[in-house]
């Protein structure tokens, strides 16, 4: 059994101010050629691969969790309250 990947039939990009092939890394889009140093972010964004004009940006990474705080000193534990009275008899 043989594994391609998906991309194993697509032509290699080339860049459309040079001309020269771009390759591909692990699905990665460049932003600038690395051999005329052209913006190739318009380029992507017009063939599909980049946010589309006035479409939702994709939310943020949420922050890393804060680690807990130090614990506190413990607490001397409470006095037992005062007795109480003793009911009346025959109440």
């Amino acid at each position: 059994m043989c594994f391609r990947p998906a991309g194993a039939n697509m032509p290699d990009p080339v860049c459309p101010e040079c001309g020269k092939k771009l390759q591909v890394i692990g699905g990665v889009v460049m932003k600038k050629c690395p051999f005329c140093k052209a913006d190739l972010t318009k380029y992507a964004e017009q063939a599909g691969y980049g946010a589309a004009p006035g479409a939702p940006a994709a939310p943020g990474a949420p922050g890393a969790p804060k680690p807990p705080g130090a614990p506190g000193a413990p607490a001397a534990p409470a006095a037992p309250g005062a007795p109480s009275a003793p009911k009346a008899p025959g109440a």
